[in-house]
C-alpha cells in the first residue's frame, strides 16, 4: 500500500512539474520555417527541409503585443467579425484578453496537448453568446360567434333594411361566412423585429413590421358582397327606400 502511495505522489508530482512549463503560456499557431542547403565542415553540402514549428508566448506578452502589432490586430478584426462581433476596440481588445486567457488554460492544464489557439477560443466564446433568432409574433383575435353574428346583422340591416333572422342562420350561406369570418380573425396580425443599418445615420436601428392578416374593412366588404349575393331583391328594396328619402329630402327634386 505504502508502495502504491508512494508511486501516486511521483506521478502527481511529475504532472505538476511538466504543467508548470505551460503555466501562463499561450499557443498562437505554427510558423512556417523554409528549408535551406547548409555547408558541411567537411565541405559537402545538404538540405534541411521546410517545416513548422509551434509559436508560443506568455499570456503577459500576448496581450502586450496586441497593443503594438498592427497586422495582429487586423487578423484579430476579421476573426470578430468572422464570429459576429463588432470590432469596437474595446470590446476587441477585451475579448482578446479573453481569448488568450481562456487559450493559455486549456494548454496549461492538458500539459501543451490542447494547442488551442485564442482565434479557435473565440468561435467557442461566441457560440454561447450568440442569442436564438427572433422569431415572429403573432397576435391572434379572439372573438365569439355572438360578436361575428352582430356584425353581420349590423351589415344586414344597413344593406337590406332587415334583421339577421333565424331561418338565416340555417342557411349554408350564413354558415360559411361565420366560419371565413372566424379564419380571418385567427391569423391575427404577424410581427417580425429586425436590426437593419440605416443606409442616412450608419447606426443600427429595430425595424418593427406588421403584416395583419385581415381588416375590418375585408371582414366588411365579405359580409356585404355576401348579403348582395344571398338577398338582392332586399338590397334593391332598400336602395330604392334610400333613393326615395333622399329626394324627398330635398323637397321632390331629381
Amino acid at each position: 500500500m505504502a508502495d502504491f502511495v508512494d508511486d501516486w505522489f511521483n506521478n502527481r508530482s511529475n504532472t505538476a512539474s511538466s504543467a508548470g512549463t505551460y503555466v501562463n503560456k499561450v499557443y498562437l499557431g505554427t510558423q512556417k520555417v523554409p528549408g535551406d542547403t547548409i555547408q558541411s565542415p567537411t565541405g559537402g553540402t545538404y538540405t534541411v527541409k521546410p517545416t513548422t514549428k509551434d509559436i508560443t508566448e506568455t499570456t503577459t506578452q500576448a496581450q502586450a503585443r496586441y497593443l503594438t502589432d498592427a497586422k495582429l490586430r487586423e487578423k484579430w478584426n476579421t476573426a470578430l467579425r468572422k464570429n459576429g462581433f463588432g470590432t469596437d476596440p474595446l470590446q476587441a481588445r477585451a475579448l482578446w484578453d479573453i481569448s488568450v486567457a481562456g487559450a493559455s488554460d486549456w494548454y496549461a492544464t492538458s500539459n501543451g496537448q490542447q494547442k488551442i489557439t485564442p482565434e479557435q477560443y473565440l468561435g467557442w466564446y461566441s457560440s454561447g453568446k450568440k442569442k436564438k433568432p427572433a422569431l415572429p409574433t403573432r397576435q391572434v383575435y379572439q372573438v365569439t360567434e355572438d360578436e361575428i353574428a352582430a356584425d353581420i346583422d349590423e351589415i344586414m340591416l344597413k344593406k337590406a333594411g332587415r334583421t339577421v333572422q333565424d331561418s338565416d342562420k340555417d342557411m349554408g350561406w350564413y354558415q360559411d361566412l361565420v366560419k371565413g369570418i372566424s379564419k380571418l380573425y385567427s391569423e391575427g396580425v404577424v410581427t417580425t423585429v429586425k436590426e437593419i443599418k440605416n443606409p442616412k445615420t450608419g447606426k443600427m436601428e429595430k425595424v418593427v413590421t406588421q403584416a395583419p392578416g385581415f381588416s375590418k374593412e375585408q371582414i366588411a366588404e365579405e359580409i356585404t358582397s355576401t348579403i348582395e349575393a344571398e338577398d338582392p331583391a332586399s338590397v334593391q328594396r332598400k336602395q330604392r327606400i334610400d333613393n326615395t328619402k333622399w329626394l324627398l329630402s330635398r323637397g321632390g327634386k331629381g
